[in-house]
Protein backbone atom coordinates (compact mmCIF):
# COMPACT_ATOMS: atom_id res chain seq x y z
CA UNK A 1 0.00 0.00 0.00
CA UNK A 2 2.88 2.39 0.85
CA UNK A 3 4.47 1.60 -2.50
CA UNK A 4 1.21 2.40 -4.26
CA UNK A 5 1.00 5.71 -2.45
CA UNK A 6 4.57 6.58 -3.42
CA UNK A 7 3.93 5.62 -7.03
CA UNK A 8 0.72 7.67 -7.13
CA UNK A 9 2.54 10.60 -5.58
CA UNK A 10 5.20 10.45 -8.30
CA UNK A 11 2.56 10.23 -11.03
CA UNK A 12 0.62 13.22 -9.73
CA UNK A 13 1.84 16.58 -10.99
CA UNK A 14 1.38 19.57 -8.70
CA UNK A 15 -0.86 22.41 -9.81
CA UNK A 16 0.99 25.41 -11.25
CA UNK A 17 0.76 28.35 -8.87
CA UNK A 18 -0.86 31.39 -10.45
CA UNK A 19 2.20 33.59 -9.95
CA UNK A 20 4.39 31.28 -12.07
CA UNK A 21 2.25 31.71 -15.20
CA UNK A 22 4.05 33.74 -17.83
CA UNK A 23 2.48 36.70 -19.58
CA UNK A 24 2.84 34.85 -22.88
CA UNK A 25 0.82 31.89 -21.51
CA UNK A 26 -1.90 34.23 -20.28
CA UNK A 27 -2.13 35.98 -23.66
CA UNK A 28 -2.25 32.63 -25.48
CA UNK A 29 -5.02 31.43 -23.20
CA UNK A 30 -7.02 34.59 -23.78
CA UNK A 31 -6.70 34.25 -27.55
CA UNK A 32 -7.82 30.61 -27.42
CA UNK A 33 -10.81 31.43 -25.23
CA UNK A 34 -11.85 34.23 -27.59
CA UNK A 35 -11.55 31.94 -30.62
CA UNK A 36 -13.69 29.23 -29.00
CA UNK A 37 -16.32 31.75 -27.94
CA UNK A 38 -16.49 33.07 -31.50
CA UNK A 39 -17.53 29.72 -32.96
CA UNK A 40 -19.85 28.54 -30.19
CA UNK A 41 -23.51 29.62 -30.13
CA UNK A 42 -24.45 32.20 -27.52
CA UNK A 43 -26.65 30.98 -24.69
CA UNK A 44 -29.50 33.26 -25.80
CA UNK A 45 -29.16 32.60 -29.52
CA UNK A 46 -31.89 31.01 -31.62
CA UNK A 47 -29.73 27.89 -32.03
CA UNK A 48 -29.34 27.37 -28.30
CA UNK A 49 -33.04 28.02 -27.68
CA UNK A 50 -34.13 25.56 -30.38
CA UNK A 51 -31.79 22.87 -29.10
CA UNK A 52 -33.00 23.37 -25.52
CA UNK A 53 -36.64 23.23 -26.56
CA UNK A 54 -36.06 20.05 -28.56
CA UNK A 55 -34.49 18.40 -25.52
CA UNK A 56 -37.39 19.53 -23.34
CA UNK A 57 -39.83 18.21 -25.93
CA UNK A 58 -37.98 14.90 -25.84
CA UNK A 59 -38.26 14.81 -22.03
CA UNK A 60 -41.97 15.65 -22.12
CA UNK A 61 -42.51 12.97 -24.75
CA UNK A 62 -40.52 10.45 -22.71
CA UNK A 63 -42.39 11.35 -19.53
CA UNK A 64 -45.72 10.68 -21.20
CA UNK A 65 -44.67 7.43 -22.87
CA UNK A 66 -42.79 5.91 -19.91
CA UNK A 67 -45.04 7.32 -17.16
CA UNK A 68 -41.90 8.40 -15.30
CA UNK A 69 -41.69 12.06 -14.34
CA UNK A 70 -39.37 14.34 -16.28
CA UNK A 71 -37.64 15.27 -13.03
CA UNK A 72 -36.65 11.62 -12.61
CA UNK A 73 -35.49 11.42 -16.21
CA UNK A 74 -33.52 14.66 -15.87
CA UNK A 75 -32.58 15.11 -12.19
CA UNK A 76 -30.99 18.54 -12.72
CA UNK A 77 -33.93 19.97 -14.66
CA UNK A 78 -34.89 23.52 -13.67
CA UNK A 79 -38.50 24.26 -14.67
CA UNK A 80 -39.55 27.53 -16.27
CA UNK A 81 -42.87 28.51 -14.65
CA UNK A 82 -43.95 30.48 -17.74
CA UNK A 83 -43.31 27.84 -20.40
CA UNK A 84 -42.04 24.34 -19.72
CA UNK A 85 -40.35 24.26 -23.13
CA UNK A 86 -38.00 27.03 -21.98
CA UNK A 87 -36.88 25.05 -18.94
CA UNK A 88 -33.24 24.17 -18.42
CA UNK A 89 -32.83 20.39 -18.86
CA UNK A 90 -29.64 20.50 -16.80
CA UNK A 91 -26.57 18.30 -17.01
CA UNK A 92 -26.44 15.59 -14.36
CA UNK A 93 -23.34 13.40 -13.83
CA UNK A 94 -24.74 10.55 -15.94
CA UNK A 95 -26.74 12.63 -18.42
CA UNK A 96 -28.32 9.59 -20.04
CA UNK A 97 -31.01 11.77 -21.62
CA UNK A 98 -28.43 13.31 -23.94
CA UNK A 99 -27.07 9.87 -24.82
CA UNK A 100 -30.54 8.74 -25.88
CA UNK A 101 -31.41 11.98 -27.67
CA UNK A 102 -28.16 11.93 -29.64
CA UNK A 103 -28.77 8.30 -30.56
CA UNK A 104 -32.24 9.12 -31.86
CA UNK A 105 -30.91 11.98 -33.94
CA UNK A 106 -28.38 9.61 -35.49
CA UNK A 107 -30.58 6.52 -36.00
CA UNK A 108 -34.26 7.48 -36.10
CA UNK A 109 -36.06 8.66 -39.22
CA UNK A 110 -35.78 12.48 -39.06
CA UNK A 111 -39.39 13.06 -40.16
CA UNK A 112 -40.80 10.70 -37.53
CA UNK A 113 -38.66 12.14 -34.75
CA UNK A 114 -39.67 15.66 -35.77
CA UNK A 115 -43.35 14.65 -35.60
CA UNK A 116 -42.95 13.21 -32.11
CA UNK A 117 -41.16 16.31 -30.84
CA UNK A 118 -43.84 18.54 -32.35
CA UNK A 119 -46.58 16.49 -30.71
CA UNK A 120 -44.84 16.97 -27.36
CA UNK A 121 -44.48 20.72 -27.96
CA UNK A 122 -48.10 21.17 -29.02
CA UNK A 123 -49.41 19.15 -26.07
CA UNK A 124 -46.77 20.00 -23.48
CA UNK A 125 -49.30 20.50 -20.68
CA UNK A 126 -51.02 17.13 -21.10
CA UNK A 127 -49.20 13.77 -21.08
CA UNK A 128 -52.50 12.06 -21.91
CA UNK A 129 -52.88 14.12 -25.06
CA UNK A 130 -49.30 13.30 -26.05
CA UNK A 131 -50.04 9.59 -25.70
CA UNK A 132 -53.27 9.91 -27.70
CA UNK A 133 -51.59 11.84 -30.50
CA UNK A 134 -48.68 9.40 -30.71
CA UNK A 135 -51.04 6.41 -30.75
CA UNK A 136 -53.06 8.02 -33.54
CA UNK A 137 -50.04 8.83 -35.69
CA UNK A 138 -48.80 6.99 -38.75
CA UNK A 139 -47.02 3.69 -38.16
CA UNK A 140 -43.50 5.08 -38.56
CA UNK A 141 -44.10 7.71 -35.89
CA UNK A 142 -46.05 5.42 -33.57
CA UNK A 143 -43.48 2.65 -33.59
CA UNK A 144 -40.65 5.13 -33.07
CA UNK A 145 -42.49 6.09 -29.90
CA UNK A 146 -42.37 2.45 -28.81
CA UNK A 147 -38.66 2.36 -29.58
CA UNK A 148 -38.18 5.34 -27.27
CA UNK A 149 -40.00 3.55 -24.45
CA UNK A 150 -37.71 0.52 -24.84
CA UNK A 151 -34.70 2.82 -25.03
CA UNK A 152 -35.46 4.29 -21.62
CA UNK A 153 -36.44 1.03 -19.95
CA UNK A 154 -33.81 -1.29 -21.41
CA UNK A 155 -31.05 1.01 -22.64
CA UNK A 156 -31.31 -0.77 -25.99
CA UNK A 157 -32.37 0.28 -29.46
CA UNK A 158 -35.15 -1.61 -31.18
CA UNK A 159 -35.59 -0.47 -34.75
CA UNK A 160 -39.16 0.80 -35.30
CA UNK A 161 -39.44 -1.24 -38.50
CA UNK A 162 -38.66 -4.43 -36.58
CA UNK A 163 -41.22 -3.55 -33.91
CA UNK A 164 -43.80 -2.94 -36.62
CA UNK A 165 -43.09 -6.31 -38.22
CA UNK A 166 -43.37 -8.05 -34.86
CA UNK A 167 -46.73 -6.38 -34.19
CA UNK A 168 -48.28 -6.81 -37.62
CA UNK A 169 -46.77 -10.16 -38.66
CA UNK A 170 -45.85 -12.07 -35.51
CA UNK A 171 -45.71 -15.30 -37.49
CA UNK A 172 -42.72 -13.97 -39.40
CA UNK A 173 -40.56 -13.87 -36.28
CA UNK A 174 -37.93 -16.55 -35.87
CA UNK A 175 -36.73 -15.43 -32.46
CA UNK A 176 -36.70 -12.29 -30.35
CA UNK A 177 -36.79 -8.87 -31.99
CA UNK A 178 -33.27 -7.69 -32.73
CA UNK A 179 -31.86 -5.03 -30.46
CA UNK A 180 -28.64 -3.15 -29.88
CA UNK A 181 -27.40 -1.91 -26.51
CA UNK A 182 -26.72 1.78 -27.01
CA UNK A 183 -23.67 1.99 -24.72
CA UNK A 184 -22.23 0.57 -21.52
CA UNK A 185 -23.76 3.53 -19.68
CA UNK A 186 -27.16 2.85 -21.18
CA UNK A 187 -26.86 -0.80 -20.17
CA UNK A 188 -26.54 0.19 -16.52
CA UNK A 189 -29.12 2.99 -16.57
CA UNK A 190 -32.19 1.15 -17.86
CA UNK A 191 -35.28 2.16 -15.88
CA UNK A 192 -36.23 -1.48 -15.52
CA UNK A 193 -33.36 -2.09 -13.09
CA UNK A 194 -34.10 0.92 -10.95
CA UNK A 195 -37.82 0.28 -10.81
CA UNK A 196 -37.20 -3.34 -9.80
CA UNK A 197 -34.60 -2.27 -7.24
CA UNK A 198 -32.14 -4.66 -8.87
CA UNK A 199 -29.09 -4.24 -11.08
CA UNK A 200 -27.88 -5.54 -14.44
CA UNK A 201 -25.57 -8.52 -14.62
CA UNK A 202 -21.94 -7.60 -14.09
CA UNK A 203 -22.64 -4.19 -12.61
CA UNK A 204 -23.82 -2.72 -9.34
CA UNK A 205 -23.33 0.51 -7.45
CA UNK A 206 -24.78 -0.99 -4.28
CA UNK A 207 -22.78 -1.67 -1.15
CA UNK A 208 -20.88 -4.89 -0.43
CA UNK A 209 -23.21 -7.76 0.50
CA UNK A 210 -26.26 -6.42 -1.32
CA UNK A 211 -26.74 -9.77 -3.04
CA UNK A 212 -27.81 -11.35 0.26
CA UNK A 213 -31.04 -9.34 0.23
CA UNK A 214 -34.08 -9.46 -2.01
CA UNK A 215 -33.99 -6.91 -4.86
CA UNK A 216 -36.68 -4.89 -3.14
CA UNK A 217 -38.55 -5.21 0.13
CA UNK A 218 -42.20 -5.92 -0.78
CA UNK A 219 -43.24 -4.12 2.42
CA UNK A 220 -41.54 -0.92 1.32
CA UNK A 221 -44.15 1.33 -0.27
CA UNK A 222 -41.68 4.06 -1.23
CA UNK A 223 -41.91 5.09 -4.86
CA UNK A 224 -38.58 4.99 -6.64
CA UNK A 225 -39.77 7.23 -9.45
CA UNK A 226 -42.37 9.96 -9.44
CA UNK A 227 -45.07 9.05 -11.94
CA UNK A 228 -45.92 11.50 -14.68
CA UNK A 229 -48.82 13.79 -13.86
CA UNK A 230 -51.82 13.58 -16.14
Amino acid sequence: MDQDRKRNARDTQPLIPAETLSRRAMVAGTVLTTAVAAVLPLSNSAYAQTTGQDMMAFLLLSEALTNVSRQSLAPELTPDPKDILNSDPGVDPINIKSTYFNWLNAHAAPASLAKLLQIAKDNRLSPNDIIAKVSGSDDDTKFLGRSIVLLWYLGAWYDPADLKSAATSPGSLHGPVKSQVVSSKAYTQGLVWQIAGAHPMGYSNLQFGHWSRDPRDPNNSAVLFSPAKS
